[in-house]
C-alpha cells in the first residue's frame, strides 16, 4: 500500500475550518488561456468566493497542473492567513503536485476509500452522491464534503433524471457540508433551503455569466439572505 501523501503547506484543521465556511463553490475550467485563467480565480476570490473546484477533464496534465498551480498561487496572495479553497477534479496526484487543498470525485474517479489512502488524512476529500446510499458509503469510507443533485435542469450536463426531494431532504442531515449542484440560480436557493441545503455548487451560472464575479456577488448576497 503506497504511504499517504500530505499536501504541501495545508494543515488538515485549517483546510476544514475553510470548508465550514464555504457556502458557494464555482467549478471553472482550466480553459486555453492561462491569462485569462488567472483572471477569472483572482476576480472570483476578490468578489468573496472561498471556494474553488477546478475540473477539466479535455487539458493534458501538465497544462492542468500549471492552472491549478496559478489558481493555489491566487488564493494565497487574496488571503495569506486563510487562502480559498482550491479543489482539483479527479486527478490525485495533480492535487499533490500543485499542493491544492483537496480532491472531487465522482462515480466514475477514483473510489473515496483509494484517493484518501492516496492523500491522508489532512487534504479534503468530496465526493458526488445521486442516492442516499452512494452518499453515506462515501461519508463512511472518508469524504469530508458532499456535492448532491442533479436538482434542476443544468446549464452544463445533461441529465437523465433529477435527484428526488426525499433524497435531497436526506442529504442535508448527514454529519458534514453538503453542497447542492445541478442547475442552481439564485432565484432557487429558498427551495433548496427548505430542504435544508444552505450550500451550493455552481458553473456556468457564474463562469458563463457576463461579469463573474458580479453573478458570484448574487449567489453569496442570496446565500446570506436565505440563511
Amino acid at each position: 500500500m503506497p504511504a499517504p501523501i500530505s499536501l504541501p503547506g495545508h494543515d488538515s484543521p485549517p483546510a476544514r475550518d475553510r470548508l465550514a465556511g464555504a457556502s458557494l463553490c464555482v467549478l471553472v475550467e482550466g480553459g486555453s488561456d492561462a491569462a485569462a485563467f488567472e483572471r477569472l480565480v483572482t476576480n472570483l476570490f476578490a468578489a468573496g468566493v472561498r471556494m474553488l473546484q477546478v475540473r477539466d477533464k479535455r487539458l493534458a496534465d501538465a497544462v492542468l497542473l500549471d492552472r491549478l498551480r496559478t489558481a493555489v498561487a491566487a488564493a494565497g496572495r487574496h488571503d495569506p492567513a486563510a487562502p480559498p479553497l482550491v479543489i482539483v477534479n479527479d486527478r490525485v496526484p495533480l492535487a499533490v503536485a500543485a499542493g491544492a487543498d483537496g480532491v472531487h470525485v465522482g462515480a466514475g474517479d477514483m473510489p473515496v476509500a483509494g484517493a484518501r489512502r492516496l492523500l491522508g488524512a489532512g487534504p479534503l476529500l468530496g465526493r458526488t452522491a445521486h442516492e442516499l446510499a452512494e452518499a453515506q458509503g462515501a461519508v463512511a469510507a472518508g469524504a469530508d464534503y458532499l456535492g448532491v443533485g442533479p436538482c434542476f435542469p443544468s446549464m452544463t450536463k445533461a441529465f437523465a433524471a433529477h435527484a428526488p426531494v426525499d433524497f435531497l431532504t436526506a442529504a442535508a442531515r448527514l454529519p458534514l457540508p453538503v453542497f447542492a449542484i445541478g442547475g442552481i440560480t439564485p432565484e432557487r436557493l429558498p427551495e433548496l433551503r427548505g430542504l435544508g441545503l444552505r450550500r451550493v455548487a455552481v458553473a456556468a451560472a457564474v463562469t458563463a455569466a457576463p461579469d463573474p464575479p458580479a453573478a458570484a456577488r448574487r449567489f453569496l448576497t442570496a446565500l446570506e439572505s436565505t440563511g
